[in-house]
């Protein structure tokens, strides 16, 4: 199996790029399961649970039969030791401390009842505790250093276990021939294949020469430029629409000019979405129409107010005292319309030829934006700490509440929204909450975006059962060969 990028840490809690929440997910189990299909719950390492009237506690009984690659247990007080380590990894951390919101601490009930506490109620709490950036690792592994989590040092008790980890070269998993905890989603024992070794193949086409060469099995993040080359192939590819926040320019409302809400909404009009998802992204790729992914939960369609219009842009920024300076680039008082376009070199490399369609489309209303490559790592590090104008990336989860992780912190007035919507435990209430805060955040321009995230595979006819997550991870468990 071939990837396109190590981002350099492999514990799955600290993890942020899809593939490589891939290998998390075989590496370590959640609480809950959720349905792609439906979006409900099953069982998975707890066999039931109940959630307070209010909203504000969730108690968890777990499986009796539960243990570590370290041979270690699941036990009530392994769930405390992972919450309580989430919180103090803090942003590095940077999905999974975002589901914690308002946590209290965990109180062990019993050895095997665990339960979990918020000073308020965490409407999406049953959700996060189904992905795997809050999958369980052992007690003994909560308390390893952050960089020895990082180097895959922890056990999970996931199907797999990391066998061996070279960054930027290989990621060696070996099956654990005693599993047989999984959800009744999915089949029941040990994984289908012994191993799975993962190559990092930045290149594309050299992923796609691998695969058609039958030099490996599969490979994650299909290109546009090499869809006809697979197809004529008759190498299967396979996609699913990830749910949460789409393929987007992040935009920091606090920073230099985008303090001004006129350059935030020209923003939002200047760019040429569906030219710009058609030149550079794969047919699977569907252009933004809203604030969240349309396979997310309480999606609003959004697009009437998307619309690519150049003019009435170019308008509200003359309105708002931006003119047009000698070189094109408007000006106001002195300060030019410029500002910086933060990414992450290795994940989003790639993309830089949509990146770059995107500045030039800004270009053309007066807005200079400058590509602000960083390793992936540095990248995350400046998101966490508000260092960024405009940031590139998509954000993958199955509640809405995935707007909360995406924008809290950066508007006060949105800010009491978000929390609104993750207090809310009436469904309906919730959802509607939740419909005002895309509103908002389109309408005032705190997200520019792009494209519905779909990172295509494509794999040889031998690798059967594809399957995936609610939040579209592949599933590893379930790969099987066909000789």
């Amino acid at each position: 199996m071939t990837i396109g990028a190590d981002e350099g840490c492999v514990d799955p809690q600290q993890s942020l790029g899809r593939t490589q929440l891939v290998v998390g997910r075989a590496m370590a189990d959640s609480l809950v399961y959720q349905e792609p299909d439906s979006g409900k719950f099953q069982p998975w390492l707890a066999d039931s649970w109940t959630i307070s009237p209010d909203g504000k506690s969730y108690t968890f009984t777990l499986r009796n039969n539960v243990t570590f690659s370290d041979g270690t247990s699941l036990t009530a007080q392994t769930v405390k030791d992972n919450l309580d380590a989430i919180v103090a990894l803090g942003a590095k951390a940077r999905l999974a401390s975002t589901y914690l919101v308002g946590y209290s601490g965990t109180t062990v009930l019993s050895d095997l009842v665990a339960q979990v506490n918020f000073t308020s109620p965490n409407a999406a709490f049953l959700q996060a505790v189904s992905t795997p950036s809050m999958g369980l690792i052992s007690s003994k592994s909560t308390s390893l250093s952050q960089a020895d989590r990082c180097l895959g040092r922890i056990s999970g008790s996931g199907p797999f276990v990391l066998n061996s980890y070279e960054h930027n070269q290989l990621q060696k998993l070996t099956k654990r021939r005693d599993y047989n905890w999984a959800p009744k989603a999915m089949h029941q024992g040990a994984a289908y294949v012994d191993s799975v070794e993962i190559s990092i193949v930045p290149e594309s086409g050299v992923r796609t020469g691998s695969l058609g060469s039958g030099q490996s099995d599969l490979m994650m993040e299909v290109s546009k430029a090499d869809v006809a080359t697979l197809k004529a192939s008759a190498l299967p590819i396979e996609s699913r629409s990830n749910p949460g926040i789409p393929q987007e320019l992040f935009v920091n409302p606090t920073k230099g000019v985008l303090t001004d809400i006129a350059v935030r909404q020209a923003l939002q009009l200047g760019v040429d979405r569906s030219t710009i998802v058609k030149a550079t992204l794969t047919e699977y790729n569907t252009v933004a129409t809203g604030a969240l992914s349309s396979t997310t939960p309480g999606f609003v369609d959004l697009s009437a107010e998307m619309g690519y219009n150049p003019d009435k842009a170019a308008k509200i920024l003359q309105d708002a005292g931006w003119v047009p300076g000698p070189d094109g680039i408007r000006v106001k008082n002195g300060q030019r319309l410029t500002m910086t376009l933060l990414y992450g070199s290795q994940l989003y490399g790639p993309l830089v030829p949509l990146m770059e369609l995107a500045q030039a489309n800004l270009a053309k209303i007066g807005v200079g934006v400058t590509l602000r490559p960083l390793p992936d790592a540095d990248a995350n590090a400046a998101w966490a700490k508000g260092d960024y104008e405009l940031r590139f990336s998509g954000l993958t989860r199955g509640d809405p509440d995935a707007l909360r992780t995406a924008y809290f912190g950066l508007d006060p007035k949105l800010d009491k929204l978000l929390i609104a919507q993750a207090s809310e435990s009436n469904i309906e209430s919730r959802m509607k909450i939740v419909a005002d805060v895309q509103s908002y955040v389109i309408s005032n321009g705190i997200s520019v975006p792009l494209n519905e995230l779909s990172l295509p595979l494509a794999h040889q006819p031998t690798v059967r059962n594809i399957s995936f997550t609610a939040d579209s991870l592949l599933l590893l468990h379930e790969i099987s060969m066909n000789q």
